[in-house]
């Protein structure tokens, strides 16, 4: 397979994981964004406007320089006798420190929206995540929900902050330069606005259509990185025990490489040529200023309006300066609703967790003996075509020892996952000791249940408090007891006393 195979197929397996995904979760808009903000949702729309009319006052300086221009063009060469120099000076300005000061307040009340908005996020995800069955965990690993939650809401924190406010005050701006490109004469108006038509063209050749879903493909190729990342540091130990250090690091470089891949992919195939027709317009603009000149010559000098026309073309020179400048903000206010879009969506995956419903106080059952039933259980992961458990029925009596023998994928782990309450079956019942256990206190049902995970599972403190988690009244006695019951001592000798 050649290198360009390689990457092609790389960019495939995202993308298709991608609409995958898509067509499992729920798609997210800005409005679910600003409805984040709760009561501070005003300073969004405050900062917005002031965004606005910070943009107004700075293009009022080029407007002010038309003027400038025919004052001193109507008393050439008597310089001297230019009446509103002055007034323009200090208009000029008075509308840059106001430009200054508007963006500087429109950018507080967003920041202060952007930063509740982040909080709420985070607070909203982790309190979903709180009620999720503890299955949810073992398909999301720590580091692929720490990097969904915490890169959303930073993501976010960056649109409501800088880029909303800029994407309101580009199109105030784009509007008014186009309206003022028409004011004084609309053939050079024409020649700069059609480097901002080709330019905009451009963009969107690498923004849109198909390439619109490339921000959540490249979170779903970080999200990868994160993942295969998170899992090898926590294996080290393992690993190092089985002498695997190769092996175990061909998961983690795959993700790496298909991450470089998708990202070439998209700066090289996709952005290259519209990026450069993009860049060459909008820095060009000033050079189809001069045909549109040269036309208008002649007959400017034939109807005696030569001063005009210098007037204008001096204006329209100075003004195409800021074309590159709309346009390139243009493109940056595009990349961040695509990032926030694709933040949004990401961040679904917690807030829109599945939740354990437990029975109200005084409704539950009771665990009357150590008897398991499954009636009729039928249960799916979500994005599984076919049912890991199909109608399963079994009993097993108190005191009674059962194995669940089988290839791996039969649905061993999942039937007993069931029992705790990890997941909850889509049909039939799971009964503990003759109670459901969808109507058991979760805390009964907990004490009633021991399991011993496949993959360990160690908080970050001392061995003492791991092993005394599940009893937290446990002595220290009880704990060195469990410990020397696990083989353990030779562990424990090897600390530091």
């Amino acid at each position: 397979m050649t290198k360009k195979e390689t990457k092609d197929a790389a960019v495939e397996k995202i993308r298709d994981e991608v609409i995958q995904e898509d067509g499992n979760s729920k798609k997210r808009t800005i409005s679910d964004l600003i409805a984040f903000a709760g009561p501070r949702k005003w300073l969004i729309l405050a900062g917005c406007i002031f965004s606005a009319l910070a943009m107004l006052a700075n293009m009022l300086p080029y407007v002010i320089a038309w003027l400038v221009v025919r004052d001193l063009v109507d008393v050439a060469p008597y310089w001297q006798h230019a009446q509103h120099i002055k007034t323009f000076g200090w208009i000029v300005f008075a509308s840059a420190v106001a430009g200054i000061l508007l963006y500087f307040i429109g950018l507080m009340f967003t920041h202060l929206a952007a930063f509740r908005t982040a909080s709420t996020i985070r607070k909203t995800s982790l309190s979903q995540l709180m009620k999720a069955p503890l299955g949810f965990f073992n398909k999301n690993a720590s580091g692929f929900l720490r990097n969904r939650i915490d890169g959303a809401a930073a993501e976010t924190e960056t649109l409501l902050a800088h880029n909303l406010a800029d994407i309101t005050g580009t199109i105030v701006m784009f509007v008014a330069m186009i309206a003022l490109m028409f004011v004084f004469n609309w053939v050079m108006g024409l020649a700069c606005l059609f480097s901002a038509v080709v330019s905009v063209v451009a963009m969107f050749s690498m923004m849109g259509g198909e390439n619109a879903s490339y921000v959540a493909e490249q979170q779903k190729a970080q999200d990868h990185v994160s993942k295969a990342g998170t899992e090898y540091v926590r294996s080290i130990p393992v690993v190092k025990v089985f002498q695997q250090t190769v092996h175990s690091f061909t998961t983690f470089k795959q993700a790496i490489t298909d991450y470089s891949d998708h990202a070439q992919y998209y700066t090289v195939d996709v952005c290259k040529k519209p990026q450069t027709v993009n860049l060459v317009f909008t820095n060009g603009a000033f050079v189809f200023l001069v045909p549109a000149a040269l036309i208008l010559a002649p007959h400017a000098l034939a109807s005696g309006n030569f001063s005009i026309f210098l007037i204008d073309f001096a204006f329209y020179a100075i003004f195409s300066a800021i074309t590159s400048t709309a346009l390139a903000r243009v493109m940056f206010a595009a990349s961040g609703m695509m990032l926030a879009q694709g933040a949004l969506d990401r961040v679904s995956s917690a807030i829109d967790a599945p939740e354990l419903v437990w029975p109200k106080q005084g409704e539950e059952k009771h665990i009357e003996d150590n008897s398991v039933v499954f009636d009729d259980v039928t249960f799916s992961y979500t994005k599984e075509n076919r049912p890991a458990l199909s109608h399963v029925s079994l009993e097993v009596l108190p005191g009674k020892t059962v194995a669940f023998v089988g290839p791996s994928g039969s649905g061993k782990t999942t039937a007993a996952s069931l029992i705790p309450r990890f997941w909850d079956c889509d049909e039939g019942s799971v009964r503990v000791g003759g109670a459901d256990v969808r109507e058991v206190n979760e805390r009964e049902l907990m004490n009633a249940i021991s399991f011993v995970f496949q993959e360990n599972k160690l908080f970050k403190t001392s061995i003492f408090e791991n092993v005394r988690i599940a009893r937290p009244e446990a002595t220290e006695a009880d704990v060195e007891k469990a410990l020397h019951a696990a083989h353990c001592d030779d562990i424990l000798e090897k600390l530091p006393s």
